[in-house]
């Protein structure tokens, strides 16, 4: 169901749908609720290359610059162009997210590997038998170390041979 909006005379100001959308002239597509606005939008760039009489040259080439103004082949590199940047924002979302689970996995991948190569070398160093465990280089230095003077030989401390107790 659509409606006239109200125009000063002689002007057509386009027909509005119920949803609000406003076709300006007949030549004008309208995407309909089964559409989604790029299946639109690539319909409508096709019909225009379509009307083209020789493949476009690539926009910004000197091939298109020698074209005259408002030609069809003109036109339609413009609109191939601009195609290409409305399909890289029709899958921005999706390719951004495609990247970002790619450089996860890399990252993933050279921790992973890092990490194999830290605990391989771990278990080689033990292995070898170059490293002394704890118990064992702490039994070494009580050993190597004599008594002090004025260490605590062992025995009751003076308190207590006092009988008197703290």
């Amino acid at each position: 169901m659509t409606q006239h909006d109200s125009a000063p005379a002689g002007k057509d100001r386009g027909t509005r749908s119920a949803a609000g959308d406003v076709a300006h002239s007949s030549t004008a597509t309208v995407a309909t609720t089964a559409d989604s606005r790029p299946e639109a939008r690539r319909r409508w760039a096709r019909g225009l290359l379509e009307r083209c009489t020789e493949p476009p040259p690539t926009y910004g080439t000197a091939g298109w610059l020698a074209l005259a103004e408002g030609s069809a082949e003109k036109v339609a590199s413009v609109v191939v162009a601009a195609e290409c940047w409305a399909q890289a924002g029709d899958t921005l979302a999706v390719d951004l997210a495609c990247e970002l689970d790619e450089r996860r996995r890399a990252e993933k991948a050279a921790d992973d590997a890092d990490y194999a190569d830290r605990a391989a070398a771990h278990r080689d160093r033990y292995r070898t038998g170059d490293v002394v465990p704890f118990a064992e280089r702490r039994r070494r230095q009580l050993a190597a170390t004599g008594p002090r003077p004025g260490d605590y030989r062992g025995g009751p401390v003076p308190w207590q041979r006092d009988g008197g107790g703290p």
